[in-house]
């Protein structure tokens, strides 16, 4: 279990969200579902954060146990 799946998803809502802001210029309609997007792109990067710490902290963990 990695976070990098979360992180490619959230850019990739990220990136669909910028370009729901350009063409917000001719629809402004569309600024609410691109802050919608953006939310939930945020949220997944967040999660993606806390999975690789998660994984990080076991490691180590798991590393220190072997050595004493």
């Amino acid at each position: 279990m990695n976070g990098a799946k979360y992180f490619s998803i959230a850019t990739g809502l990220t990136l669909l969200a910028l370009l729901g802001f350009m063409l917000a210029g001719f629809f402004p309609i569309i600024v609410d579902f691109a802050f919608g997007i953006e939310a939930v792109a945020v949220i997944l990067a967040l999660t993606g954060v806390a999975v690789v710490s998660f994984v990080t902290v076991r490691k180590a963990l798991e590393q220190a146990a072997r050595r004493y």
